[in-house]
């Protein structure tokens, strides 16, 4: 008498599953494009580097102070922006991300002295910072467990696709539209999608995807935020999650983003389109590399504290090799392999988040992961700093540009000195869930 509604029960509950799935693929599907908006945005003024130098009236050289304004905005508000996930919620911080980059875009297009520019870069780095961490904060509470690492991963290739879409699509729109008419739309099409989240986004679903209906939720109040992020940094898994991202990601934004093309130009005698060909060998493998670590290394704590030590280890010692090579200049394979290599390892980084998400309580786990942030981007505007000093004018020879590269190589290593310091090899079951004091609007 018992089989039949078994039966019954078994076949409907995947049934029910689906409607809750769809609905927490569309709810992170609006945090991925907000985050793939938020990388167009950052990476705009790469092909219109020249346009803006004519257009302000300055020295291409003098452009630097966008990118690192951008840098360091972006890297300032990153514990803000994790405490705003925490405590806000994803759904209205985002929107708010997105109306600031709006503002900041739409500044920029009307913009024609340097002060302006630079007013209209910063709100884009304040937004931008107010993107990424809600987007996990959002694969967080929608997806069990087992789907985090992957969620991670395609949060990161949506990322990339925005960096792409910086690239000839934004160059043919300058070449038709003209700056104005290029950043006008762009920062209007931002500002009508920033009211998306608000109408499409909930900050959690009701029932938790791990927990069931009927049990218990126990109600947690936030600690001051001193507390927060003294505990946060106090376990083992945000401290390894930091210097993951510090050894893996840095020396990709460093190499990508600035010093890139001027090492390749200046030490390894390679042309401008030469040096951005080997480039987009390293950006296709950041791209790719994101979904396949995550499938490989899957939610295993173990593969994923290997994973944040191997990953440093191939970063330290490629650029090992590359910048203690005697003279200077390598075999063009070599260089080619260093750079697919840093790309795979940047998009590995993305493990530092899952590895301090699992050591994290729900309510805390985006300030978490604002301090893992700050690990490679902290290191990459450091560095950035350091290499523009020892280059000073760009004219040396192939063996000051090489010897001028090596706070990438540092960063590295520090950050698989510290992971190897650092790394937890007890294993340790997740925090309990509990819910945060109720949103309003959730």
């Amino acid at each position: 008498m018992q089989g039949p509604p078994a039966t019954v029960q078994a076949s409907s509950a995947p049934v029910a599953e689906r409607p809750r799935l769809r609905r927490a693929w569309l709810v992170w599907g609006v945090g991925a494009v907000a985050y793939l908006v938020a990388m167009l945005h950052r990476m705009s003024l790469g092909v219109a580097g020249t346009d803006a130098a004519e257009r302000f009236g300055v020295a291409v050289g003098a452009l630097g102070a966008f990118t690192s304004l951008q840098l360091v905005l972006y890297l300032a508000m990153q514990v803000p922006a994790g405490l705003l996930a925490d405590r806000f919620g994803p759904r209205r911080t985002l929107a708010i991300g997105l109306a600031i980059m709006a503002a900041g875009e739409l500044l920029f297009a009307f913009a024609h002295s340097m002060p302006v520019g630079l007013a209209g870069r910063a709100l884009v780095g304040i937004g931008d910072a107010l993107t990424f961490l809600n987007v996990l904060r959002l694969a967080h509470a929608w997806f069990p467990q087992r789907l985090q690492p992957m969620l991670a991963a395609l949060t990161g290739f949506a990322g990339a696709l925005g960096q792409l879409a910086s690239t000839v699509p934004l160059e043919l729109g300058l070449r038709n539209l003209q700056w104005t008419g290029t950043f006008v739309l762009l920062g209007g099409v931002t500002a009508l999608f920033a009211v998306v989240p608000l109408v499409l986004v909930r900050d959690r679903p009701e029932i938790p995807p791990d927990g069931r209906p009927d049990g218990p939720v126990v109600a947690v109040r936030h600690e001051p935020i001193g507390r927060t992020l003294a505990a946060a940094w106090r376990r083992p898994a945000t401290r390894q999650g930091f210097f993951l991202h510090m050894g893996a990601l840095s020396p990709f934004l460093i190499v990508a983003a600035v010093w890139g093309v001027p090492y390749m130009t200046g030490a390894q005698d390679l042309s401008r389109p030469e040096a951005a060909s080997v480039l987009l060998v390293g950006a296709l493998a950041f791209v790719v590399s994101g979904p396949l670590v995550a499938l490989v290394v899957g939610p295993d704590p173990r593969r994923q504290r290997l994973a944040g030590l191997a990953f440093p280890a191939a970063t330290t010692t490629t650029w090992a090799v590359l910048l203690l090579w005697p003279g200077a200049v390598v075999p063009h394979a070599v260089l080619l392999v260093a750079i697919a290599v840093t790309g795979v390892s940047a998009g590995g980084s993305m493990l530092a988040f899952e590895i301090a998400r699992r050591a994290s309580p729900p309510s805390a786990s985006a300030s978490a992961g604002a301090l893992v942030n700050c690990g490679g981007f902290s290191a990459a505007v450091v560095g950035s700093l350091v290499i523009g000093r020892l280059l000073g004018d760009g004219d040396q020879g192939a063996v000051a540009t090489q010897h001028a590269m090596l706070p990438v190589l540092a960063f590295a290593a520090i950050g698989l000195v510290g992971g190897l310091l650092t790394t937890d090899r007890g294993t340790r079951r997740p925090a309990p869930r509990t819910t945060a004091a109720p949103i309003s609007g959730d």
